[in-house]
């Protein structure tokens, strides 16, 4: 991993999320936007950070029970570290999912093959779609009378085009395996264009075939026949994302203004939504204008401002400059 031909991506996903925070915050402040910021307490910070922190270790935990049923006992630091490099990828590359291939590499350097690292991180996206799939209908139908959703309407159909087209194309591969298998086999006649060499080729396609299979056992281990290791991953699915998305309430309630946890947990999954449009490193941009949106329905735009800048600070850059020391630190060890 190289992270010289990522710096432009760095340099871009800040400078968009900086130029739209700026703006927002343009638009926003009033004379009592700056003191809502500095009167945070810092007991509060560390507070809001420390559930930060619960999201990582969360997605930590479910590296590791989604590894575990697949047959390898990963160290839960090794299983945080990949999410700290997925993180820094997700933050730098076009979409807020961007951190898959990391994950992939990554876990295949352990006991893993690549077509079990391959299930364990779609699996992973897997359990994000049934979760968001249950979670946000039901959210929408509870409070969708008090949200104005017009202005987000084409981004929220692109990004659930995307969303529910991946899940389902998903389910298609591994439904349908056989079918796939075969398609891998005729291949080679593209190959040609790119590998001359017969042998070459052969191997290649077998080794593809192999991967594939594991790819689909791995999958079926998870969500059939480790069921107990299943629901312990779906479990952490639900810890990692509510954690993350009470932060703007927390943020309120340090401004010394009522939260509203429901409503505010519905907007954060909109917005998580949305940032999977790959558009902007990281959703950067995305993220910073559907937040401004969705929350000056409810807030005044001076506390609206103030607490989206606090919101990207402890979520977004945290997850960039805590991912990136973790990034340099794996590649100084010759990963």
């Amino acid at each position: 991993m190289e992270l010289k031909k990522w710096r432009k991506w760095l340099v871009l996903s800040i400078v968009i999320s900086s130029a739209s925070l700026a703006i927002i915050f343009m638009y926003s402040s009033t004379a009592s936007s700056i003191p809502l910021i500095l009167q945070l307490s810092p007991l509060f910070f560390l507070a809001i950070l420390a559930v930060h922190t619960l999201h990582w270790f969360f997605w930590a935990l479910r590296i590791k029970i989604m590894a575990h049923a697949l047959g390898d006992k990963i160290s839960f630091v090794w299983a945080f570290r990949i999410v700290m490099v997925n993180l820094f990828m997700a933050s730098i590359t076009p979409s807020s999912l961007g951190g898959e291939p990391s994950r992939i590499y990554m876990l295949s350097q352990g006991n893993l093959s690549s077509g079990d690292a391959t299930a364990l991180t779609l699996g992973e996206r897997l359990i994000d779609f049934i979760f968001f799939g249950v979670a946000l209908p039901l959210m929408l139908i509870l409070l969708g009378i008090s949200i104005n959703l017009k202005d987000l309407e084409y981004e929220l159909l692109a990004a659930a085009a995307l969303f529910i087209f991946g899940g389902v194309f998903l389910l298609i591969v591994i439904l349908h395996a056989g079918w796939f298998k075969k398609k891998i086999k005729k291949l080679e006649k593209l190959l040609r264009f790119f590998m001359k060499n017969k042998e070459k080729r052969k191997r290649f396609i077998q080794k593809a075939e192999k991967e594939f299979e594991t790819f689909v056992k791995g999958i079926m281990v998870i969500f059939k026949r480790k069921k107990f290791h299943f629901l312990g991953a779906l479990g952490a699915t639900a810890v990692m994302w509510v954690a993350d998305f009470s932060i703007p309430s927390l943020i309120l309630i340090a401004f010394g203004y009522h939260p509203f946890w429901l409503l505010s947990i519905t907007f954060q999954m909109i917005i998580l939504l949305i940032t999977i449009i790959p558009v902007s490193p990281g959703g950067s941009g995305l993220a910073e204008f559907s937040a401004y949106f969705l929350y000056t329905q409810k807030l005044p735009k001076n506390l609206t401002g103030a607490m989206i800048i606090l919101w990207r600070v402890l979520t977004f850059y945290m997850n960039l400059f805590v991912g990136l020391a973790y990034t340099l630190h794996y590649i100084k060890k010759g990963k």
